[in-house]
């Protein structure tokens, strides 16, 4: 299947392609170097990381619940004006004082991510009918290798101009560019049909949310997203910040390293797109979680490597990065399959809505503990040096191990 024969299917691609940076810029330490280069403290870059996924867990469902009334493209379309506002605080926030600075940039991510919570109420909703369920997993596969590569593209570029200069201003001209393409996805989301022609429900969002109760399997599998979300959500920023104070990488080298979590991501999202197709979603779930043990376990004892760091935290990268992929890819497939046709945008915004949420609460716990200076800023396992990052590390690794065994999928 090659969305690109098709011309809706290939305007879908190429509005997530311009839009991917400015929501990756939160995962893959492009922000956490801006934000620390602007005088913030750790913790408080983890919490401001955090609130997108806070605010999408709050407004996601108000907002799906708006789309199924008045249109999922008019929501959408708002949201993106939104997100638009919002990115040109961040980037102005380098014209000021720390003190300044935070404020401009608290406004601009609340801005974003309400803008993002609308976008993403009727996403799937609105590509639903238009993609046939036969190629579902293979479609959105390719429409996140997609990004990925070009993100990849992007995180080159990106590396190379931060490894010449990495001054504030040259992070605020390549936000500049971003909220550009901002604009472009604007254009190019407007073309995207919206081809749910069922009057909506008329029904309260209490109510439709009372009925959730009623669809096989629909919550306890809402609880399963939630729950892997709140155990893994925090390492992209996490891992981030140890290789910023423990590991002293430079800026370069931690966009690289956000390169590599792109290329493990669309590794993941070939194959889990593929897996999902050919042997169902549990397949998957059951490889996430042991990749997931894996890598962060690796992340903890990297004391014995006989690579260099850069290399070594490369291929752990790549391997978190698949996992997070691959099990992005089941969940969006198993969600959909199971959401029913009427109040589509609020039942699958639930579903969305505790993911984000689970990846919030895992940020702002690892902020708070980093914070009140709950965990100890060294210490050792088995004779290998640790900081208080690795106990956050750890504790991922940990929730991981525990959920397999006591969920048993």
């Amino acid at each position: 299947m090659n969305p690109f024969t098709n011309p809706i299917l290939r305007t879908t691609v190429l509005t997530v392609c311009v839009s991917i940076m400015p929501q990756l810029f939160f995962k893959n330490g492009f922000l956490l170097s801006y934000f620390l280069e602007l005088g913030l403290k750790s913790a408080d870059v983890l919490i401001l990381l955090s609130l997108p996924s806070l605010i999408l867990l709050i407004l996601l469902v108000p907002f799906a619940y708006c789309a199924d009334l008045y249109g999922k493209k008019r929501i959408g379309q708002m949201g993106i004006f939104l997100s638009i506002s919002g990115f040109g605080l961040i980037t102005a926030a380098g014209m000021f004082d720390t003190g300044v600075a935070v404020r401009y940039i608290t406004s601009g991510i609340l801005l974003f991510s309400i803008g993002l919570a609308a976008l993403f109420s009727g996403w799937f909703a609105l590509l639903t009918p238009l993609i046939p369920k036969d190629i579902r997993g293979r479609f959105f596969g390719t429409l996140r290798v997609s990004w990925q590569i070009f993100a990849i593209c992007c995180s080159f570029i990106l590396t190379y101009i931060l490894e010449k200069r990495s001054d504030i201003s040259t992070y605020q001209v390549i936000l500049i560019f971003f909220t550009t393409l901002l604009v472009l996805q604007f254009r190019l989301y407007s073309s995207i049909p919206e081809r749910h022609t069922r009057p909506a429900s008329r029904k309260s969002l209490g109510s439709i949310l009372g009925s959730i109760s009623d669809l096989p399997g629909y919550m306890p599998f809402c609880a399963y997203c939630f729950l892997l979300m709140l155990a893994t959500g925090a390492w992209p920023a996490t891992l981030g910040l140890l290789e910023k104070h423990v590991l002293n990488f430079s800026d370069d080298n931690i966009v690289h390293m956000g390169t590599m979590l792109f290329l493990g991501a669309m590794a993941g999202f070939y194959m889990g797109g593929r897996l999902v197709d050919r042997y169902g979603t549990k397949i998957v779930f059951l490889t996430v979680h042991g990749l997931y043990f894996l890598f962060l376990c690796l992340a903890l004892f990297r004391g014995i490597s006989p690579v260099s760091m850069t290399i070594y935290f490369s291929l752990v990268t790549f391997g978190l990065g698949a996992a997070q992929a691959a099990s992005s890819i089941a969940m969006t497939s198993e969600m959909i399959a199971l959401a029913p046709a009427d109040n589509t945008s609020v039942i699958t915004s639930i579903c969305m809505a505790l993911q984000w949420g689970g990846a919030a609460i895992s940020g702002v716990i690892a902020g708070k503990l980093i914070e009140y200076g709950i965990l100890a800023e060294n210490w050792s396992l088995w004779g290998l040096s640790m900081s208080r990052y690795d106990s956050l590390v750890l504790f991922s690794a940990a929730m991981v191990f525990v959920f397999v065994i006591t969920l048993g999928l």
